[in-house]
């Protein structure tokens, strides 16, 4: 992270302090802009083969200056007829996100074939991917970043589902344990909420990490910390183990990719001023809130509890969701599922389905548990408090993932 002076650090710190997420932005695009002003935003023609778009874009944007990238790109697909009023480049612009962070590709991978998986960085991506390709996909979101910052018709939303600990080191924060509950799941569930629960005292576990192929076989065995293979984990220690479990497997493993990604991202914008946001702020300015439909909530959710008293925290539920902005539909899909944008399918896709639980509590803020979908919601004396709470927890009680 860059050091920070004078008023950028003041203006930094009172941001970071006390501001919502719509002043941050507008903070942000006003950098942007302000960075970028002897950059002039005229037109400059690209052609692109939609059947080979990755490697036509890169060729065509080989050489670009900073100037030239933040130039309005007038895209054409050759072949294919049309003027690009700005519906080519926004197709150019879906297409080539689509290219690069779909897991199907192969430049970007996730933890597993789930439609709601997250995606990162793919360390062990096919060998005609290079890692140029990471330094152009970060150029790509630079771009979208600075359209973004012009508004009106230009702004442009990355199409893509990030993992938490991706987007953490974006902004330059360490990763830890915790980002394993919406990142990895799987792993989440059947060894480290085992390891935080249980004695570990008698288990045969060290500070290494064995790594697999799709086939079982092992392919190497990895120490998380000098002479790991020979430090045993204990009661004491386990929290460290964890921590340096992820720090490997969410960080240090992909390291390179992170680091071409961040090297495109920060020749448009500058590293320090991203760093203003929290993991899923960034998502926000990223990817958008996204389109959401109560009835197709209200037609695919799961409902764990039967009291008179929790049907009546439900009316309320749907009554408050009824009047969420679109932000607070995204912090509320982010604080229960770990992520502001919804499969494909919307709610029908969500695996687990989004459940709505009874929590054993009174007037304490809701809680959640990221890798089943679930929001537990304790009982209130009033609609008022319930409504207070809730907003409370999605926007300010993202840290614990149902840790509480």
């Amino acid at each position: 992270m860059k050091p920070r002076s004078g008023d950028w650090a003041v203006a930094m710190d009172y941001l970071c302090g006390s501001e919502t997420f719509k002043d941050k932005q507008d903070f942000f695009y006003h950098e942007v802009r302000k960075f970028h002003q002897k950059h002039y935003h005229e037109k400059l023609p690209l052609k692109v083969n939609r059947e080979k778009l990755l490697e036509s874009s890169l060729k065509a944007t080989k050489g670009f200056s900073v100037s030239d990238w933040c130039r309005n790109f007038e895209i054409t697909f050759q072949g294919e007829q049309g003027l690009d009023w700005g519906g080519v480049r926004r197709e150019w612009f879906e297409l080539t996100c689509a290219a690069l962070f779909d897991a199907k590709n192969g430049l970007f991978t996730s933890f597993s074939e789930s439609q709601q998986a997250l995606v990162h960085p793919n360390p062990r991506r096919p060998p005609h991917l290079k890692l140029k390709h990471y330094e152009f996909a970060g150029k790509l979101v630079g771009k979208c970043l600075y359209e973004s910052a012009l508004g009106g018709s230009y702004r442009q939303l990355v199409r893509a589902r990030f993992t938490r600990s991706f987007l953490a080191q974006i902004i330059g924060l360490r990763v830890h344990y915790k980002y394993f509950e919406q990142d990895d799941p799987d792993l989440y569930l059947s060894k480290v909420k085992y390891i935080l629960e249980h004695d570990v005292e008698d288990m045969e576990l060290f500070f290494i990490e064995e790594e697999y192929d799709r086939f079982g076989q092992l392919l190497k065995v990895v120490e998380l910390v000098t002479g790991g293979s020979k430090i045993r984990v204990g009661n004491a220690t386990k929290h460290q183990y964890l921590d340096a479990l992820a720090q490997y497997r969410l960080a240090t493993s992909l390291k390179d990719e992170v680091e071409q990604f961040l090297k495109g991202l920060n020749e448009l914008i500058p590293d320090n001023l991203l760093s203003i946001f929290d993991e899923n702020e960034l998502e926000l300015l990223l990817c958008g809130t996204g389109e959401y439909s109560i009835a197709d909530f209200r037609a695919h959710h799961v409902m764990n509890g039967g009291s008179s008293e929790f049907r009546r925290i439900l009316d309320w539920f749907w009554t408050a969701v009824s009047n969420f902005t679109q932000e607070e539909m995204a912090r509320l899909l982010q604080f229960t599922t770990g992520c502001s944008q919804l499969p494909p399918g919307g709610f029908a896709e969500l695996s687990p389905r989004f459940q709505l639980t009874a929590a054993p509590t009174f007037g304490s803020l809701p809680t959640a548990h990221t890798c089943f979908n679930q929001l537990c919601l304790p009982d209130y004396e009033s609609y008022e408090q319930f409504e207070k709470a809730l907003l409370l927890a999605i926007s300010e009680g993202t840290e614990g993932f149902g840790m509480i």
